[in-house]
């Protein structure tokens, strides 16, 4: 029986969706929700195995800001849905209009590097930001082993040490996983911790889904950091000697996260955004009586590293190196002199900040240089 027109057509969704997004976003999206359709719920076998690429175009594109598949390339596949597919569609667009649910959340997934990461509310969806300062800082770590690996080659003794690297605040485990991935295999050994249940076993249900892509050794922990000196202790049960520290932690201030989309206040965890002391109900919380700065849990995550030795000039298998010790992605300008004033207070004598793509004040990398 031929499909109705008026119920099984694309342009009363792109009309509900323009009416909450505009024109432009609107378009975008949808043609990202017709593609996961047809590459997550196509009837035919052979179909799926051909989407699988697609898929992950689609999802490259979407988290990287590239433009969407136009309208032509639309036709040219001479989409047809199933009922199920209209189904899930008519439902995505009504999540995401009436709901405000994040596109990321409906698709389920998006990459971060080499890894592919599922998603589930509440945990943080991963920005495109921290993926890029994640890869740069690949990048220079890469170039460290192999330099470390080239000079052992002159020499008796080995220069180059597996890097003991805790990932603070890991979530989804995205910032973990894209260095397991990313980094020359066997140079490094990941801890991703983090306070939430939740986001602990995504984590697991994430490095589990690339264990193939794993280059280096990645385990996760539920941790609250900022129970010191407990947390430190139980970090130095983990490991004797900690290298580096890398977080992406809450650093989003009050008065900020009171101005925020409900596409983040109303699905994502408060404690990944805005910093929260331990002992305080995050569903009750009065943002007027937190820190207006945002760094708190900054501050404490430098007074961690120089209670596990990451400071420690002498200590880990980076002295004499140029490589950072912590390195902590910030909010923006506001906060690169307090954060840097803390780092400094805590062993750090060196600082050194990393702007994103959009020229924003994005990380702050704190050395120990002698």
């Amino acid at each position: 029986m031929p499909r109705s027109p008026s119920n099984n057509t694309l342009l009363p969704l792109l009309r509900k969706l323009s009416e909450k997004l505009g024109d432009q976003q609107a378009k975008n999206e949808l043609r990202w929700m017709v593609d996961h359709v047809h590459a997550a719920l196509d009837d035919s076998r052979q179909r799926q195995l051909q989407e699988s690429e697609r898929s992950a175009r689609l999802s490259a594109r979407l988290w990287r800001g590239q433009p969407a598949r136009s309208e032509a390339e639309i036709e040219r596949d001479n989409i047809r849905f199933s009922s199920v597919q209209w189904a899930w569609l008519r439902q995505a667009v009504h999540d995401r209009t009436e709901k405000h649910k994040p596109l990321q959340y409906i698709i389920g997934s998006q990459p971060f590097g080499q890894a592919n990461i599922t998603l589930r509310p509440p945990i943080l969806i991963p920005r495109w930001e921290t993926e890029e300062w994640m890869l740069r800082l690949v990048d220079m770590l890469n170039t460290h082993s192999s330099a470390c690996a080239e000079a052992s080659a002159e020499s008796t003794t080995p220069l180059l040490q597996p890097l003991n690297i805790l990932d603070a605040c890991t979530g989804t485990g995205c910032v973990a996983l894209g260095l397991a991935c990313g980094l020359t295999p066997k140079t490094a050994s990941i801890t991703g911790v983090d306070i939430s249940d939740e986001a602990i076993l995504l984590a697991q249900e994430n490095l589990a889904l690339n264990s193939l892509l794993m280059k280096n050794k990645l385990d996760f922990h539920k941790l609250d950091l900022l129970q010191t000196p407990d947390a430190a202790a139980k970090l130095l049960d983990i490991s004797p000697t900690w290298d580096i520290i890398v977080s992406n932690p809450p650093y989003v201030t009050p008065s900020e996260y009171k101005q925020l989309d409900p596409d983040v206040k109303e699905w994502e965890d408060i404690r990944a955004l805005v910093p929260i002391p331990s002992a305080t109900d995050a569903n009750t919380v009065d943002l007027d009586s937190l820190d207006p700065s945002g760094v708190g849990f900054i501050v404490q995550l430098a007074k961690l590293a120089q209670s596990i030795g990451v400071t420690d000039s002498k200590q880990t298998s980076l002295a004499g190196t140029n490589i950072p010790r912590l390195v902590v992605e910030i909010g923006g300008t506001q906060q690169v002199e307090p954060v840097c004033q803390a780092l400094h207070d805590h062993g750090i004598n060196t600082t050194e900040v990393w702007k994103d793509m959009a020229g924003n004040d994005r990380v702050i990398l704190g050395y120990v240089k002698v």
